[in-house]
């Protein structure tokens, strides 16, 4: 561990009781998400001693459970060696709780550890909404410590809008202190998330430039290249905007264009949230993109991959118009942020799994450059985390030519010896030692409703209808369009690019020339790996493509797999992304 890293977990630990013992309840322990995050998250905790010695989980449903085959069926993600993992199967045990005297008994269960000390209790709510209210009511008169802390960590969704959010709030809170409620949204644990705010106030060159007299749009994405398999039917409950928007993507916007707060306490980061969102104007149609993806065949490694519609889920109703896809602009009216457009992308069934934020910075006025690319600041969540700037820079040679070239750190490149930390491990962590200030206070979520709630009702009676696209596409047809209302360009990826040019000869033939090598002997010309890289990073911002990416690439265009690309392959390459996509005419344009 590097020396910033025991500096900070010193700071973490000496805010922790670590002479007191601690037991984490887990309510919905055997779900997906106590296997897949939450399980994992005690584990790492526990390797890298930020648990105090004398810690237990108890998971809890409602049948019993063998509790050695339900341990190594839910710590099958716990990372480390099998002694780690037994050092974690030591402190858990499993409670089936589904009547009063099961209650009493989880009770005892926590009194018999604690002993004669103080005893701290953290409860998580891995279940549905409809059961906050019973779970919390029980815990208060069942299963609150009597003689330490008691806190109540509450997994999204919080509602599904103003109403429902208002009447789930009215229990828990009639049952809570605000001060033990935990609403948690893991974004906020996400490391690029987290240095948002160390970026912005950290470096003074910032503050000066960051509002509306220097940034023209900022763009939200949140893509993801799977189906809704397996949870069709709840999905078609909330659709994208719920899932995506109203939560993670809104709660990076907030970190992004708060005012800076007094201190990075959590009752004052909240009082710059709220304040922003108060400033928020209520989402309209018109301001609103919605698509839903549809049934498509495209190869994928050299195999030939079909992948079912959105309505080909067998927990979906065959004419719903639940959005998989949504594009949303929200406008902030104070001085820092109006005029400028806040853009939201989110999707499933899309061509790749990314999340990012661009921040565009106005054009420079009467350079003496002539027309240059603009800047942006660009922060990658996931996947290879990294922040850069898009900056204009002099390319070598005799010759005069500015050229873009990104100005870049990458987590992995420059933070080798400090593994990041999982977003549930953070907040659990944080939740144990009482701080708030990654969690969702209430204040907050009143606001968040109001700004969507008005949309979200047309959307769900019916009064838009979402654009179908192919599964794998970049984006909808006219999905281009609705975002250069707002000014904002989206570039096309390399795959769009080959589709939309395909029917072009002269087009199509000047880009494999610029990539291809030809032979001196045979003076056959053929695009190789080096050829390949630079398609590459004309579409990923000057970067070095990753393998993964090389791979796709190839698998795509190199037909007969010997590592070289003919003009008969790149043609026809282009011929099948463009079948594959379904490409509209209209979109020819856009180019």
């Amino acid at each position: 561990m590097s020396t910033s890293s025991a500096e900070e977990v010193t700071a973490v630990i000496g805010k922790m009781e670590l002479n007191q013992p601690l037991t984490f309840v887990i309510f919905g322990a055997t779900g997906d998400l106590a296997r897949k995050k939450l399980y994992p998250a005690m584990g790492a905790l526990q390797k890298n001693g930020l648990l105090p010695v004398k810690f237990q989980v108890i998971g809890v449903g409602r049948r019993d459970q063998d509790i050695k085959s339900f341990f190594d069926k839910q710590a099958v993600n716990v990372k480390g060696s099998e002694e780690d993992k037994q050092k974690l199967f030591q402190n858990c045990s499993y409670s089936k709780v589904s009547a009063s005297e099961d209650w009493k008994s989880l009770n005892e269960k926590m009194v018999r550890f604690e002993g004669d000390g103080h005893g701290n209790r953290v409860f998580f709510l891995s279940v549905p909404p409809s059961a906050f209210g019973d779970t919390c009511g029980n815990i208060k008169a069942h299963c609150e410590s009597k003689t330490g802390y008691t806190h109540v960590v509450i997994e999204k969704p919080f509602g599904h809008d103003s109403a429902s959010f208002a009447a789930l709030n009215d229990v828990t809170s009639k049952i809570f202190d605000e001060s033990q409620l935990f609403r948690i949204d893991h974004y906020m644990g996400k490391e690029v998330v987290l240095n948002l705010l160390t970026l912005r106030f950290a470096n003074p060159i910032f503050e000066p430039c960051w509002n509306k007299n220097y940034i023209e749009s900022i763009h939200i994405t949140m893509k993801e290249d799977l189906n809704t398999t397996g949870r069709g039917a709840y999905f078609d409950t909330i659709g994208i905007i719920r899932d995506i928007m109203q939560n993670h993507l809104l709660q990076v916007l907030l970190f992004l264009t708060i005012d800076e707060p007094a201190s990075l306490a959590a009752e004052d980061i909240a009082k710059e949230k709220v304040k922003l969102l108060q400033a928020m104007e209520v989402v309209t149609l018109d301001d609103v993109f919605l698509g839903q993806f549809t049934k498509n065949k495209f190869r994928k490694k050299g195999k030939e991959i079909i992948e079912p519609g959105y309505l080909d889920d067998e927990g979906v109703p065959k004419d719903s118009k639940c959005p998989t896809f949504a594009q949303v602009c929200l406008k902030v009216n104070n001085d820092r942020w109006s005029g400028v457009p806040l853009v939201f992308t989110a999707g499933k069934g899309l061509d790749e799994r990314m999340a990012e934020v661009r921040v565009r910075f106005k054009p420079k006025k009467n350079s003496i450059m002539g027309a240059v690319a603009q800047n942006e600041m660009v922060m990658r969540i996931q996947p290879h985390e990294s922040i850069y700037m898009k900056t204009i820079t002099k390319q070598p040679g005799l010759e005069y030519k500015a050229v873009m070239t990104p100005l870049s750190m990458s987590y992995e490149g420059e933070f080798v010896n400090d593994a990041a930390s999982d977003a549930y491990e953070r907040m659990l962590l944080f939740a144990a030692r009482g701080d708030n200030s990654l969690f969702v206070g209430s204040d907050e979520l009143v606001e968040a409703w109001r700004v969507f709630t008005p949309v979200l009702h047309q959307i769900d009676a019916g009064d838009m209808v979402p654009t179908t696209y192919p599964f794998g596409a970049a984006h909808p047809a006219g999905s281009i369009e609705f975002m250069a209302k707002y000014g904002i360009i989206l570039e096309p990826s390399w795959m769009e690019f080959l589709a939309l040019h395909q029917a072009d000869v002269e087009k199509m033939k000047e880009i494999f020339e610029d990539l291809a090598e030809c032979s001196t002997e045979t003076a056959e010309c053929t695009i190789d790996e080096h050829g390949v890289r630079k398609l590459v990073k004309r579409f990923y911002d000057g970067f070095e493509p990753t393998p993964e990416r090389m791979e796709q690439v190839m698998s795509n265009l190199d037909e007969n797999k010997n590592g070289n690309i003919s003009w008969d392959e790149f043609r026809k390459a282009a011929s099948n992304l463009y079948e594959e996509y379904d490409l509209r005419a209209s979109q020819l344009d856009h180019t």
